[in-house]
């Protein structure tokens, strides 16, 4: 058993799908580089261990709630942890290369042949394959990603009247340097719409070790607890069954 796994009851298991916060996290070109400095150690003669760590809340995997770009959003420490678990998770496979938009045509080809009364997503992963730049070209990986339009996020509220979170494998869910773009898509995401709830963003996960919607059973979020902050840094398991 490696460490992203815990063995469960009824031959289901955990699988980590965030990725580990270090020094050589690639961070969005906006934000300060992580550092992480020991300040009591054990071999300096120290009784114990301790580190300073500096961190902006966007770094890494991170759960954006929607006080991230409302006046008035809700920040995210307030959530409730049930309110951060999901049942009905659902792959969307729209592979894109550098700077492409994800659009509802993208995504559409995916909810084919499902009936209307099964529609019950509740957690939403795009999988684009963009992770494969993070370790290896991570500037391509910062500045030339593929985003989500905000029609696509539209497209998902009003298809999936259940949907609460929507994740992706991209340090962003908006394109790099598209100021407007970024401001009209969190704001579609994050406005309460007609009897709609606003949605949570998850951006920089490591979707490769799942890749079948019928294989998992849930998806747990956990945001550091720091508050009043808008968004933070978090852990997601998805429980999937073997």
């Amino acid at each position: 058993m490696t460490n992203n796994e815990k063995n469960t009851e009824n031959n289901s298991r955990y699988i980590r799908i965030s990725y580990t916060l270090t020094e050589n996290t690639p961070v969005h070109p906006d934000l300060t580089k992580i550092t992480i400095t020991p300040k009591n150690q054990i071999e300096a003669g120290d009784s114990y261990n301790t580190s300073v760590i500096t961190v902006e809340n966007h770094s890494g995997t991170h759960v954006d709630g929607p006080a991230h770009f409302l006046r008035d959003g809700r920040p995210i420490y307030t959530y409730d942890p049930n309110e951060l678990v999901f049942h009905r998770p659902f792959i969307v496979n729209c592979p894109k290369e550098s700077d492409e938009l994800i659009t509802p045509e993208d995504i559409a080809p995916a909810f084919k042949g499902i009936e209307e009364n099964r529609l019950d997503f509740d957690c939403i992963f795009i999988c684009t394959g963009f992770s494969a730049y993070r370790e290896t070209y991570s500037e391509i990986y910062l500045t030339k990603n593929p985003g989500v339009s905000p029609a696509a996020v539209s497209y998902l509220r009003q298809k999936l009247p259940n949907l609460k979170c929507l994740a992706i494998d991209t340090v962003s869910m908006s394109r790099f340097g598209r100021m407007q773009e970024m401001i009209d898509l969190h704001q579609t995401a994050f406005k309460t719409h007609e009897n709609l709830e606003p949605l949570i963003f998850i951006e920089d996960l490591d979707l490769r070790p799942i890749n079948n919607s019928m294989n998992m059973e849930e998806v747990m979020v956990i945001p550091w607890q720091v508050g009043p902050i808008d968004s933070a840094p978090c852990t997601v398991l998805v429980k999937v069954r073997e």
